[in-house]
């Protein structure tokens, strides 16, 4: 009997990484969620296991090694073999200059974005390892490689990008594949509440993305589940923009005539 692959999404209670937890739980795998929003985290589990889905929520902090340690153990114990661990888990930004961040502000955002994913890596990452090795995904952005006015967001997510490649060097010869998508603009319930308040320009993301749209949560999650399968599996250390071209037009636009 073939066994049940077992994918665990930080952050997977919302958003890009709720997304995920729902592909790879339509993909056949069993799906763990971990993340501090207990009612969404429940809630998403209730329905996948009204579908017939194998979900289990559990309430996570990844920014606390003592949390992270625990989490791991109980993973080893009760859960099997780990296949795919996808770090989602992230603090967004509104925009501010560097010189009016506060500090504290900044420590909040670099301990869940950062922190967080270098502790569930050496925690996960190395139980994968002793498992037979597994797939991790890096949840960073287009502020990983663009100035963006969000600076604790984006150094963050920078950091994280040379992260998913220390750790490709790192797990790989223990059979643990690294990766990062870079997600581009992002219609999520909190991006469209970002419209609302008017925090975000949409027809100005629309204008400066190649292909005239934000990019859908399904499908950065669909990009998240290739690079866990076996379709990826001579791929490592990559980061994998998916943000409808924004990356490619931003710089291309500047041009004031166009060539026909």
């Amino acid at each position: 009997m073939t066994r049940q692959k077992l994918a665990v999404v930080t952050g997977g209670a919302s958003g890009i990484g709720a997304a995920c937890v729902r592909k790879f739980a339509a993909e056949g795998w069993r799906t763990l969620i971990a993340d501090v929003n207990v009612p969404g985290g429940e809630a998403l589990e209730r329905q996948l296991a009204d579908e017939g889905r194998a979900c289990e929520f559990r309430r996570l902090d990844v920014s606390s090694e003592e949390d992270v340690s625990a989490f791991a153990a109980a993973l080893s114990r009760e859960a099997g073999p780990l296949d795919a661990l996808i770090n989602s888990a992230g603090i967004l930004q509104g925009a501010v200059r560097l010189t009016d961040m506060t500090m504290q502000a900044y420590d909040a955002i670099m301990a869940v974005n950062l922190r967080g994913a270098v502790l569930m890596g050496r925690a996960i990452g190395s139980l994968m390892a002793d498992e037979g090795g597994g797939a991790i995904v890096n949840l960073c952005s287009i502020s990983s490689v663009r100035a963006s006015a969000q600076p604790a967001y984006a150094t963050s997510k920078a950091g994280l990008k040379m992260l998913t490649e220390i750790m490709a060097a790192e797990l790989g010869p223990r059979g643990v594949r690294v990766n990062a998508v870079a997600p581009g603009y992002t219609m999520t319930p909190l991006m469209a509440s970002l419209i609302t308040k008017g925090q975000r320009d949409p027809e100005l993301v629309v204008e400066r993305s190649a292909l005239r749209r934000f990019v859908e949560p399904e499908e950065v999650a669909d990009g998240i589940f290739f690079l866990c399968s076996d379709a990826a599996r001579s791929i490592t250390g990559v980061l994998l923009p998916i943000d409808c071209g924004w990356l490619a037009y931003s710089a291309y636009s500047a041009f004031a005539t166009q060539p026909d």
